[in-house]
């Protein structure tokens, strides 16, 4: 079994506020936590993460962690989130990065099988590596739909349960229901072992990720009803240690609100599909391979989002899909419910169908899938959502521990 740390996360709708009735503090938040964990890339260690709401706007976030192994492994993590522009309302800014090292850092596709839907699971490398990223993403308000001039969105909510300010009314149509976003994202990363050789040696790149969001739920931060709707295109640069590449990536969720019951405040199911493409990806006659995503990005599944039986970055290849599912019930004994600060917990158990393949076609990728299957536990503690994944494969089990849902 692997218990992961939080890594790099899964960004929630942005451009938003929570007003919660129940709670009487009014301003800016410090939410600190600590935490314990163990990898088999770092061994077991301990960290604290900590995040400051509604400063320096009262709609950004600034955050961090710190984590160290009793091994040689540590890393720091800092971001600033939701910044709006002074000199153009409309655009937000997000800036956020990682510098890490691992005692045993794990690459598969560096590995003596390949990275591919058939590899082995024992044919990865193993040895001590760096992992460092920055991003910084820039996003566009669009001017469409009944929201299109709500800049920042408040939602009013009663212990976390929404009262007021529900983004969905009801039609799939950007003009009539929801919000829009247009985004740009430039990065940076960098991988490398210290014994490295041709096959796992450095991987560093960078380039552009642009991306049109259409959030159509009611609560982004624990949806109900509506859905998400993601369209990327991926631009990869040629920096002398990975190729210039291109991708293409469709991310759509929904979610029905089945109701409250006896035991139950609120019962929810949340369906996710994904996939995604390489355009660039062209394998030569010799079996040299051109135009290829790095195996951390694009086409991969494995990790605390996508196929969570599965270790990070565990397939990856020219083209991916994935379905999900999770059935999300908030029970309304609450243990801690004398406190403002935590205002609910959910149950949610889950399963995941999935697979790599060496180019797009729908027949290929629908057969020979892997599966995950598990239980999480998501709590909402002040205005943020955390969850703990508990999920198994036939390759073994892993725990992830991370914010926001999972989609």
């Amino acid at each position: 079994m692997v218990m992961a740390m939080p890594g790099m996360p899964h960004s929630a709708a942005a451009f938003k506020m929570v007003h919660d009735t129940s709670d009487p503090h009014e301003g800016p938040r410090l939410l600190v936590i600590p935490f314990g964990f163990k990898t088999e890339a770092s061994g077991a260690g301990l960290g604290i993460g900590a995040t400051y709401s509604g400063w320096p706007q009262k709609q950004a976030i600034v955050g961090g962690a710190v984590w160290k192994s009793f091994d040689k492994t540590d890393a720091i993590y800092l971001n600033l989130t939701d910044f709006q522009l002074p000199f153009a309302e409309r655009l937000f800014i997000t800036v956020h990065g990682l510098d890490s090292s691992y005692d045993n850092m794990v690459s598969y596709a560096s590995g003596s099988g390949g990275a591919g839907n058939s590899s082995g699971e024992k044919g990865f490398y193993k040895g001590h590596g760096w992992d460092q990223w920055v991003e910084g993403e820039l996003t566009y308000v669009l001017p469409w739909g009944p929201f299109g001039d709500d800049l920042i969105h408040t939602y009013t909510t009663n212990r976390g349960l929404l009262t007021e300010g529900s983004l969905y009314k009801g039609a799939y149509d950007p003009s009539a229901s929801g919000r829009s976003y247009f985004k740009i994202k430039p990065y940076y990363r960098h991988r490398w072992y210290r014994d490295a050789t041709p096959a796992n040696g450095s991987v560093e790149t960078g380039g552009f990720r642009f991306t049109f969001e259409y959030d159509n739920s009611d609560f982004t931060y624990d949806p109900s009803e509506g859905s998400k709707t993601m369209l990327r295109l991926y631009q990869g640069v040629d920096t002398g240690k990975s190729d210039a590449w291109t991708g293409v990536e469709f991310d759509f969720s929904k979610y029905w609100e089945l109701g409250e019951s006896s035991w139950f405040t609120k019962q929810v199911v949340a369906f996710n599909f994904w996939t995604m493409d390489t355009p660039s990806w062209n394998e030569r006659d010799n079996g040299s391979i051109t135009g290829a995503s790095p195996y951390f990005m694009g086409a991969a599944l494995g990790g605390y989002t996508r196929q969570r039986g599965y270790p990070f970055y565990r397939f990856h290849d020219k083209a991916a899909i994935n379905y999900a599912v999770e059935y999300r019930v908030m029970p309304k004994w609450n243990p801690l419910g004398t406190f403002n600060w935590f205002k609910w917990w959910e149950v949610v158990p889950f399963a995941e169908v999935g697979r790599v393949a060496p180019y797009w076609n729908p027949l290929e990728l629908h057969g020979d899938m892997k599966v995950s299957a598990g239980v999480g536990l998501r709590v909402m503690i002040l205005n943020s959502v955390l969850r703990l994944d508990m999920a198994g494969s036939k390759e073994g089990a892993n725990v992830w521990a991370m914010i926001n849902q999972t989609f």
